[in-house]
Protein backbone atom coordinates (compact mmCIF):
# COMPACT_ATOMS: atom_id res chain seq x y z
CA UNK A 1 0.00 0.00 0.00
CA UNK A 2 2.94 2.22 0.75
CA UNK A 3 4.05 2.08 -2.64
CA UNK A 4 1.15 2.54 -4.05
CA UNK A 5 1.16 5.95 -3.11
CA UNK A 6 3.89 6.63 -5.33
CA UNK A 7 2.72 5.41 -8.40
CA UNK A 8 1.87 9.04 -9.48
CA UNK A 9 5.30 10.43 -9.42
CA UNK A 10 6.10 12.14 -12.56
CA UNK A 11 10.09 11.00 -12.19
CA UNK A 12 11.76 8.20 -9.88
CA UNK A 13 13.91 11.52 -8.12
CA UNK A 14 10.74 12.24 -6.62
CA UNK A 15 10.07 9.74 -4.81
CA UNK A 16 10.73 10.73 -1.26
CA UNK A 17 9.96 9.09 1.89
CA UNK A 18 7.55 10.79 4.30
CA UNK A 19 5.31 10.37 6.92
CA UNK A 20 2.08 11.81 4.97
CA UNK A 21 2.31 8.58 2.90
CA UNK A 22 2.53 6.65 6.41
CA UNK A 23 -0.60 7.85 7.41
CA UNK A 24 -2.46 7.52 4.21
CA UNK A 25 -1.65 3.91 4.36
CA UNK A 26 -3.17 3.25 7.77
CA UNK A 27 -6.16 4.60 6.75
CA UNK A 28 -5.72 2.26 3.61
CA UNK A 29 -4.93 -0.99 5.37
CA UNK A 30 -6.93 -0.77 8.43
CA UNK A 31 -10.66 -0.67 6.32
CA UNK A 32 -8.77 -3.59 4.25
CA UNK A 33 -8.28 -5.62 7.23
CA UNK A 34 -12.22 -5.25 8.68
CA UNK A 35 -13.47 -6.58 5.04
CA UNK A 36 -10.87 -9.27 5.13
CA UNK A 37 -12.36 -10.28 8.53
CA UNK A 38 -15.56 -9.67 7.55
CA UNK A 39 -15.85 -12.14 3.95
CA UNK A 40 -12.98 -14.36 4.79
CA UNK A 41 -14.69 -15.60 7.96
CA UNK A 42 -13.12 -19.27 7.58
CA UNK A 43 -9.94 -17.75 7.94
CA UNK A 44 -10.63 -16.17 11.03
CA UNK A 45 -12.32 -18.59 13.43
CA UNK A 46 -11.67 -17.07 16.78
CA UNK A 47 -14.33 -14.43 17.79
CA UNK A 48 -12.68 -12.90 20.50
CA UNK A 49 -9.33 -12.49 18.46
CA UNK A 50 -11.44 -11.02 15.48
CA UNK A 51 -12.57 -8.34 17.94
CA UNK A 52 -9.14 -7.35 18.75
CA UNK A 53 -7.98 -7.66 15.44
CA UNK A 54 -11.14 -5.21 14.59
CA UNK A 55 -10.78 -3.25 17.43
CA UNK A 56 -7.05 -2.76 16.07
CA UNK A 57 -7.46 -1.97 12.83
CA UNK A 58 -10.39 1.06 13.75
CA UNK A 59 -7.37 2.36 16.15
CA UNK A 60 -5.01 2.42 13.41
CA UNK A 61 -7.33 4.17 10.97
CA UNK A 62 -8.29 6.69 13.65
CA UNK A 63 -4.32 7.44 14.87
CA UNK A 64 -3.59 7.62 11.09
CA UNK A 65 -6.82 9.96 10.62
CA UNK A 66 -5.77 12.71 13.27
CA UNK A 67 -2.15 12.57 12.47
CA UNK A 68 -3.08 13.54 8.59
CA UNK A 69 -5.11 16.41 9.83
CA UNK A 70 -3.77 17.76 12.41
CA UNK A 71 -0.21 17.19 10.27
CA UNK A 72 1.55 15.11 13.30
CA UNK A 73 5.37 14.97 13.60
CA UNK A 74 5.72 17.54 10.03
CA UNK A 75 8.36 19.88 10.27
CA UNK A 76 9.78 22.07 7.79
CA UNK A 77 12.11 18.95 5.96
CA UNK A 78 8.99 16.43 6.21
CA UNK A 79 7.00 19.08 4.78
CA UNK A 80 8.74 19.07 1.58
CA UNK A 81 9.39 15.60 1.41
CA UNK A 82 5.62 15.52 1.40
CA UNK A 83 5.13 18.09 -1.15
CA UNK A 84 7.40 16.79 -3.70
CA UNK A 85 5.82 13.84 -4.61
CA UNK A 86 2.11 15.67 -4.46
CA UNK A 87 3.58 17.71 -6.48
CA UNK A 88 5.19 15.49 -9.09
CA UNK A 89 1.65 13.54 -9.31
CA UNK A 90 0.36 17.26 -11.05
CA UNK A 91 3.06 17.03 -13.35
CA UNK A 92 2.16 13.43 -14.03
CA UNK A 93 -1.18 14.52 -14.99
CA UNK A 94 -1.22 17.12 -17.01
CA UNK A 95 1.64 15.04 -19.16
CA UNK A 96 0.00 12.15 -19.31
CA UNK A 97 -4.20 12.92 -19.76
CA UNK A 98 -5.82 13.04 -22.98
CA UNK A 99 -6.31 17.02 -22.77
CA UNK A 100 -7.98 18.76 -25.47
CA UNK A 101 -9.82 22.08 -23.88
CA UNK A 102 -7.15 24.77 -24.91
CA UNK A 103 -8.19 26.27 -21.95
CA UNK A 104 -6.99 22.62 -19.44
CA UNK A 105 -3.93 22.93 -21.63
CA UNK A 106 -2.68 25.86 -21.13
CA UNK A 107 -3.40 25.42 -17.57
CA UNK A 108 -1.45 22.25 -16.89
CA UNK A 109 1.27 24.59 -19.16
CA UNK A 110 1.12 26.83 -16.29
CA UNK A 111 0.76 23.55 -13.55
CA UNK A 112 3.94 21.35 -15.39
CA UNK A 113 6.23 24.90 -15.39
CA UNK A 114 5.57 26.20 -11.71
CA UNK A 115 5.88 23.02 -10.22
CA UNK A 116 8.86 22.08 -11.86
CA UNK A 117 10.46 24.93 -10.46
CA UNK A 118 8.90 24.49 -7.37
CA UNK A 119 10.30 21.14 -7.18
CA UNK A 120 13.56 22.42 -7.84
CA UNK A 121 13.13 24.84 -5.13
CA UNK A 122 12.26 21.90 -2.99
CA UNK A 123 15.03 19.55 -3.40
CA UNK A 124 16.98 22.71 -3.05
CA UNK A 125 16.38 23.72 0.55
CA UNK A 126 16.03 19.97 1.26
CA UNK A 127 19.74 19.82 -0.05
CA UNK A 128 20.98 22.76 2.22
CA UNK A 129 19.10 21.29 5.55
CA UNK A 130 20.85 18.16 5.18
Amino acid sequence: MFLVMYTMIAALAHFHFNLNNVYMTMMMVAPMTLVMLVSMRAMFPSPQLNMIIGGGAVAVFIAGFIAMRTQAGIGNAEFLRAMIPHHSGAILMCEKASITDPEIVALCQGITKSQRAEIAQMEAILARQR
